[in-house]
């Protein structure tokens, strides 16, 4: 996970997008100890004690990695967007030292607000707008940018895995990397790099244990 860059994991419910936005949380404030993640949680997904049995895993205070997490409820895609705007200031004005960036999850305010066709290219303009504040987020304070993304199922695939990720082209070009989530055997997860400017096409299975990730 880069900083400077926009890192989106989709896929279905419970292949383990938020899984990963925990752990990646913990093991950057691991690896930073003066560091803090802001997590916008836009469906009520981020678990304290989930955050407390990945610090406990990694031999740390979870108090103290809690103290580090902030956390912030969105309940709008204009909510969320302001939100993300103020983390500028977090920055900038109150001097904190934020270095990773969790939305979890990106589109669902943006899907349910805009139903139907014709509300489509509304919707795509203002998703548009808050992935351009969060590049400009993560390239001018160097930070990572993590976001989930749900998956729809297309109706015209008749060949290979239906299933596609919210937001269109939009989300697509927005996002550095893209990284396709699905349940794999007996419990395991599989993540497949979609996209990156200088990496192959590749994937990786793991599971998700009570200290953290697992390679399989």
């Amino acid at each position: 996970f880069e900083t400077g860059a926009i890192t989106e994991a989709f896929g279905e419910f419970g292949s383990g997008k938020t899984q990963i936005g925990h752990v990646l949380t913990v093991n950057q404030l691991k690896r930073n100890p003066e560091a803090m993640t802001v997590y916008i949680d836009t469906e009520s997904t981020f678990r304290p004690e989930r955050i407390i049995q990945l610090a406990e895993g990694a031999g740390m205070d979870s108090k103290e990695i809690l103290k580090r997490i902030i956390v912030a409820k969105a309940y709008n895609s204009d909510h969320q967007m302001l939100l993300t705007e103020k983390v500028e200031d977090l920055i900038k004005k109150d001097g904190k030292n934020v270095k990773l960036v969790v939305i979890d999850s990106l589109t669902a305010h943006f899907r349910a607000e805009f139903i139907g066709r014709g509300t489509l290219a509304d919707r795509q303009q203002k998703l548009n707008r808050h992935l351009h504040t969060l590049m400009r987020l993560a390239e001018t304070n160097n930070l990572c940018v993590y976001v989930t993304n749900q998956v729809m199922a297309k109706p015209d695939t008749f060949f290979g895995d239906p299933t596609q990720a919210i937001g269109g082209h939009i989300v697509a070009h927005a996002s550095t990397y893209r990284i396709y989530l699905r349940k794999g055997k007996k419990g395991s997860r599989v993540a497949k790099l979609i996209d990156s400017p200088s990496m192959p096409e590749a994937e990786a299975a793991f599971i998700v244990e009570t200290g953290g990730l697992k390679d399989i």
